[in-house]
């Protein structure tokens, strides 16, 4: 149904208001067809199918047949006003929109976020430092000493006395600024390990069995789990057991076993290029950070507030967060959509912005191109390829990576042209890769 008259207004550069009118003609018109066809196909007591005065259909169907009526008079302008007026919107309209009423044009506005207009600037005199990628020994035989760890055997020891070292088994309830308790049973803390609060840990050591411990815990201000900074938690310990970790030799046999290697060299050396791969990836990684930063510092616009909601839930859905019972769900959402906002507006930001760079640099993604970065991707992850293009065979998913493809693409054309110097000291200048 084409509107008979659209008006658009600015609220931001972001977000539009649609005024529609649709006249009271035509409106009418949509409202007969409407009766017509319900008159046609209802069955009602005491009249023949098709012979129901249209007064009794109305008193039977009418609240029902205007709702629809309406739905699609609005469903099918707005789609004419948004063609019209060119918007590229983004997320759902708010409607307002009231009750139809026959004889009377149809008014009704809807409120709408679009992507803002990226004008790009200058790209040049860009530059970042790409960290170092070297690999010590020390971070080779870190490793190794994890691996080595993880297969370790706890064996009894007859001394009571903990040891670092240690394995402790203990019953622990804790308190974080006077929550409720909380209760663990049986739970094993290395002593001296690092991976529990350091005051609980050296605690530990020296304890015997049976000892009990009443600890506080202050976590300072920068702690990196906020839920925990800058609040004091509370700790009751109960020493049940413990025991001497017994690590196996480092040998061949070791690697054969463990590190799918003939030999400990071989071993040492995969771990190498595994680190010095996983060091490479990094420094590229942050390189293409460093530079994205900069491209956003040169390009200020506004981005909508549905974008920024959407990548914010998107974050808190890969962090897979779990609200605990008993919380107000609405209002915890609130809060942890707020923390995480900051970076969500930053990669909505981002995106926009190398959108535009991909269309100024005519940078394209095939359907071709598509199809082999989900055969790319099946590989690496080891999946079958049938089930990973399933996946991709709902449209939106394909038009989602075809969309970061190219924004890699533009960002590879970006980091191609800027000034990249090694962090090691030579001065050398190199060019991205």
């Amino acid at each position: 149904m084409e509107p008979s008259k659209v008006t658009l207004e600015d609220v931001t550069a972001v977000r539009k208001r649609i005024e529609v009118e649709i006249a009271a003609a035509d409106v009418q018109a949509e409202l007969d067809r409407a009766f017509q066809l319900v008159g046609q196909q209802a069955r009602l007591r005491g009249f023949r199918p098709g012979k129901a005065p249209r007064s009794v259909i109305e008193r039977a169907f009418g609240d029902e047949v205007r709702r629809d009526v309406l739905s699609r008079l609005v469903e099918h302008s707005f789609h004419h006003a948004v063609e019209h007026h060119r918007l590229a919107i983004v997320g759902s309209p708010d409607i307002d929109a009231e009750a139809l009423k026959p004889g009377e044009a149809l008014r009704y506005s809807a409120t709408v976020d679009v992507r803002p207009p990226v004008v790009v600037g200058d790209l040049g005199g860009l530059e970042a430092v790409r960290p170092s990628t070297a690999v010590g020994d020390a971070d080779v035989e870190h490793v190794l000493s994890g691996l080595r760890n993880s297969v370790a055997q706890l064996r009894p020891v007859e001394r009571n006395e903990v040891e670092a070292g240690d394995v402790v088994t203990v019953n622990l309830t804790s308190r974080l600024d006077g929550a409720e308790p909380q209760r663990r049973e049986g739970l094993h803390v290395e002593a001296g390990e690092g991976t529990f609060p350091l005051a609980l840990e050296r605690q530990l050591v020296g304890q015997h069995r049976g000892a009990r411990l009443s600890l506080r815990v202050p976590y300072p201000e920068d702690y990196a789990n906020r839920n925990l900074a800058g609040k004091t938690a509370e700790f009751e310990v109960e020493v049940l057991d413990l025991r001497a970790k017994e690590l196996p030799p480092l040998d061949d046999d070791f690697a054969r076993d463990h590190g799918r290697s003939e030999t400990l060299v071989e071993l040492r050396g995969k771990i190498r290029e595994d680190l010095e791969r996983q060091a490479g990836e990094r420094a590229e990684r942050a390189v293409r950070e460093a530079l994205v930063e900069q491209l956003l510092a040169r390009h200020q616009f506004e981005v909508p507030e549905s974008m920024v909601m959407r990548r914010a839930d998107a974050i808190l859905g890969s962090l897979d967060v779990r609200l605990p019972e008993g919380v107000d769900q609405e209002r915890a959402l609130t809060e942890l959509r707020a923390q995480v906002r900051p970076t969500a507006e930053r990669d909505v930001r981002a995106d926009l912005l190398l959108d535009a760079i991909a269309e100024q640099e005519k940078i394209s993604v095939t359907d071709a191109d598509v199809s082999a970065e989900i055969a790319a991707v099946a590989a690496r992850e080891g999946q079958p390829a049938e089930r990973v293009r399933a996946v991709y065979d709902r449209p939106e998913m394909r038009a989602a990576l075809a969309a970061r493809m190219s924004r890699e693409r533009a960002l590879a054309s970006v980091v191609a042209r800027a000034r990249i110097m090694p962090n090691d000291g030579s001065g050398e200048v190199a060019r991205g890769k």
